[in-house]
Parts: structure tokens; sequence; C-alpha cells
């Protein structure tokens, strides 16, 4: 999607370097590549927001909970020490 943004504005920057020559370079070349910039920090805010995304998915799954949790452990007789 992004590059069928810029590919578009690439066009509409030659049709109007056509029609009015370099002037329209002054307005059309920064908005180009802050476009790219903006395209660039979505790209890289989408990563960590889908890993939060899928964790908040996961989070009330019961199958994919991991084991344990606040009182796990509590109720059951410990291990560590053998009984008498």
């Amino acid at each position: 999607m992004g590059a069928t943004v810029v590919a578009m504005e690439l066009a509409a920057g030659l049709v109007a370097y056509g029609y009015f020559d370099w002037p329209v370079l002054v307005i059309g070349v920064p908005v180009i590549v802050l476009t790219l910039i903006a395209l660039l920090v979505v790209r890289a805010s989408e990563a960590p927001r889908r890993i939060l995304q899928e964790h908040r998915a996961s989070r009330w799954d019961p199958n994919a909970a991991l084991p344990g949790g606040l009182m796990s452990g509590f109720f059951e007789v410990s291990k560590q020490r053998p009984r008498p």
C-alpha cells in the first residue's frame, strides 16, 4: 500500500513537472521524502504493536496461557523436603 502511495506521488510529480517546470520540485520533493519517512516510522512501529496485540489476545485464552501464575504452587505440597 505504501509503495502505491509513493508511486502515485511520483507520477503526480512528473505530470506537474511537465506542466509547471522546476518550481514544482520545491514542494514535491519534500512531500515525497516526508511520505517515505512516515512510511518507515509506521513500518518500524508495526512489529512491537503486533507483538503486544498477540500477547493481549492470548492473555485470556486458557490453552495459550503459560503454566504457573500468581498462586501457582500455593496449595501443593513442597517437594523440597522429604516427608517423615
